[in-house]
């Protein structure tokens, strides 16, 4: 009465508008460049709100990329980094992020974090160059990612589509240099690899069948798919009251293990250039990135969308300095392709289509330090 490819076109699509509101690098990676060590006032603290919508929006890069609701892709949100010299050689860093992305009338939290330590060699260097080694772990979580509003895909509709329980993590080292030119202007670069885990537990719908027929289903961690009726319905002349549905998502060609959670690595290089002037200051930032995902490109492929496997990301940071111990700022990061890179699980097999998009949003904050 209901035929299983039905369901898996419904489900596996239809994930794709959960999350696409949205986008491996770091959070602020395009800003590289070995941090001072100030050991007379070891810590320094960054605060900012981070937004995007239509205000912010200066160059209409949403509407240009095709979104459809007034607030499709609003941002808001801010940061806080710490730092600290333990001594000329040693400063560690922790950061956290929070995210609330709108699509709609759902919003989207999402939480980043990040702890790392640089170290910087005894090298002999030339006047004014600097190299350093950084190592971290970072990742995010959410504890769903959802859209409520009704979904048409291959001539099915759905509903409340939610994916459950995401998480990823990263292991990632960075080789930093930076060239001071005169006192005005500097030179940076890095070079970084890293190790990605990413991780879903579930995802649920309500798949409408029949244009009378609504069934909520799930499919968990197992990778098993379950589906029970919402309410009585007809099909045809045919009164139903009660239907269930219980079998292995690889039935349907789903694996959650291949599609929504898989391993990864990543490589990326950028640089950037820092300009001042009395108590102006600019940084202007360029990073590539390549992925190299276990199975999920290929899953993609099947899906018939094109992986991606790289993104592109432009940053501008301007600060002017109020006194010795306070800097406020503003900051830009846009994205080729969404969050690609920056939010790994927001990419797996039922969103690449989703994501090969522009996207960015600005930072308004305040730095301390030399207290």
């Amino acid at each position: 009465m209901f035929p299983k490819r039905h369901y898996f076109s419904s489900i596996a699509l239809g994930c794709a508008c959960a999350v696409s509101g949205t986008g491996f690098a770091a959070p602020n990676d395009v800003f590289l460049q070995p941090l001072p060590a100030n050991t007379a006032s070891p810590l320094a603290v960054e605060a900012s709100f981070d937004l995007v919508n239509d205000t912010v929006d200066i160059f209409n890069i949403r509407e240009s990329e095709g979104a459809t609701s007034d607030n499709a892709g609003d941002y808001d949100g801010g940061h806080l980094i710490l730092s600290y010299a333990f001594n000329p050689q040693w400063i560690g860093e922790v950061a956290y992020w929070n995210r609330n992305i709108e699509y709609g009338q759902d919003s989207n939290q999402i939480d980043s974090w990040l702890a790392a330590v640089q170290y910087k060699p005894l090298l002999t260097l030339k006047p004014g160059d600097e190299a350093a080694i950084r190592l971290s772990l970072w990742g995010n979580q959410a504890d769903e990612l959802s859209k409520t509003s009704t979904t048409i895909v291959n001539n099915q509709r759905l509903s409340n589509l939610k994916v459950n329980d995401l998480n990823d993590i990263q292991a990632q080292v960075d080789l930093l240099f930076a060239r001071r030119l005169d006192r005005q202007n500097k030179l940076n670069g890095f070079v970084s690899l890293g190790y990605s885990k990413v991780e879903v537990d579930s995802l649920n719908a309500t798949l409408n069948v029949g244009g009378n027929c609504n069934f909520n289903i799930q499919v968990d961690s197992s990778n098993q798919l379950n589906g029970q009726l919402v309410a009585p319905c007809r099909d045809g002349n045919t009164q139903i009251n009660e239907a269930i549905i219980s079998y292995p998502a690889s039935d349907y060609g789903l694996d959650m293990d291949k599609d929504l959670s898989y391993d990864a690595g990543f490589f990326s290089i950028g640089g950037s250039w820092n300009w001042s002037y009395k108590k102006f200051n600019s940084q202007l930032g360029y990073q590539f990135q390549y992925l190299m995902r276990q199975d999920i490109d290929d899953r993609v492929s099947n899906y018939g969308n094109s992986a991606i496997k790289s993104n592109h990301t432009l940053g501008l940071d301007l600060s002017y300095k109020l006194n010795n111990y306070t800097s406020v700022f503003v900051a830009s990061q846009v994205f080729k392709n969404n969050f690609i890179g920056t939010i790994p699980f927001l990419y797996n097999s039922v969103t690449a289509s989703r994501l090969d998009r522009k996207y960015g949003y600005a930072s308004f904050g305040v730095r301390f330090a030399n207290f």
